[in-house]
């Protein structure tokens, strides 16, 4: 059977808007999603037999049905029954988990994308991303493009076609923070709704950098910062040492800054240094065919 190996992203959230909690216990929201190159690596050898198996690199990584590549190749087998083999799965994890960089959510489309090549299954994009939906809100984005508006739950997704290339400077504090808890102490009558997030993606696609810095909103900051000051204190050194904009990424804790100019974010990056936590520069993806293989990306 034949063996492949790809990549899956990380994702940082180019602003968050908080717009209401829904009945089904979720919030409403809308935001602007965007794949850097911070990647886990994921090998997976198509087997004759039924048998699913993941390993990972680290230990603390659950690699049982609590996996979301787990869950992923179940979904399949489960919804295309006969039409499905097995796997041998190796997680390479490079991405912090609880981080807010949707490292497993990266994952878990990786894995429906690749053991729909493996199978034979043929499924397309809208099939894939349906059947991504059921796995997790951020799931669907890493189907549909390097960078997308996410309304909803962050499902109703809106590709965003950009050439744009910038610069991201991830700061992870090695602090996981708990994404119910940031959530179930959101106050929505605190926040504040002017930063339009189509307004933000106009501001991208015209490289204002400056601008989207000074509109920047992450509506979940409040509740993150004043828990956890040491990670507004990263925010603003970032601010400091020249970042266009700086941000908390999703839920956290991971807190990201924004540059145009490729010296001045590696200056950054050496003089944070690893006192503030584990750094990554990484620069924004514009194409999906940056991390995937063409043969995956073939069937959609």
């Amino acid at each position: 059977m034949t063996t492949i190996v790809f990549k899956t992203p990380a994702k940082v959230n180019l602003g968050l808007n908080m717009l209401g909690k829904r009945e089904d216990g979720f919030h409403e929201l809308e935001t602007l999603f965007q794949m850097v190159n911070w990647c886990d690596e994921i090998e997976i050898e198509g087997l004759i037999t039924e048998g699913l198996s993941l390993t990972c690199n680290q230990s603390d990584i659950p690699t049982d049905e609590r996996n979301l590549i787990i869950k992923a190749a179940r979904l399949l087998k489960t919804r295309y029954p006969g039409r499905c083999q097995g796997a041998r799965i190796h997680l390479n994890k490079n991405i912090p988990h609880g981080a807010g960089l949707g490292g497993g959510s990266g994952n878990a489309a990786g894995a429906l994308l690749a053991l729909n090549y493996l199978w034979g299954l043929n499924l397309k994009r809208e099939e894939l991303i349906a059947l991504a939906t059921t796995l997790g809100s951020d799931v669907p984005f890493f189907l549909l493009s390097p960078c997308a508006i996410g309304r909803g739950r962050g499902e109703i997704l809106q590709a965003v076609e950009t050439s744009v290339k910038f610069y991201i400077l991830m700061v992870y504090p090695e602090m996981v923070l708990s994404t119910a808890w940031v959530y179930g102490n959101l106050k929505l009558k605190l926040t504040k709704h002017e930063n339009n997030i189509s307004i933000l993606k106009n501001l991208l696609l015209q490289s204002e950098f400056a601008q989207i810095g000074e509109t920047w909103i992450n509506d979940l900051e409040p509740v993150v910062f004043q828990e956890y000051p040491e990670i507004l204190e990263i925010k603003n050194e970032l601010l400091v040492l020249g970042a266009k904009g700086a941000l908390l990424s999703g839920s956290g804790s991971t807190v990201f800054g924004m540059f145009d100019d490729l010296e001045t974010a590696k200056t950054a990056y050496t003089r944070l240094g690893s006192g503030w936590g584990r750094l990554f520069l990484a620069e924004n993806i514009v194409s999906l065919s940056e991390i995937y293989p063409e043969e995956m990306l073939a069937t959609l």
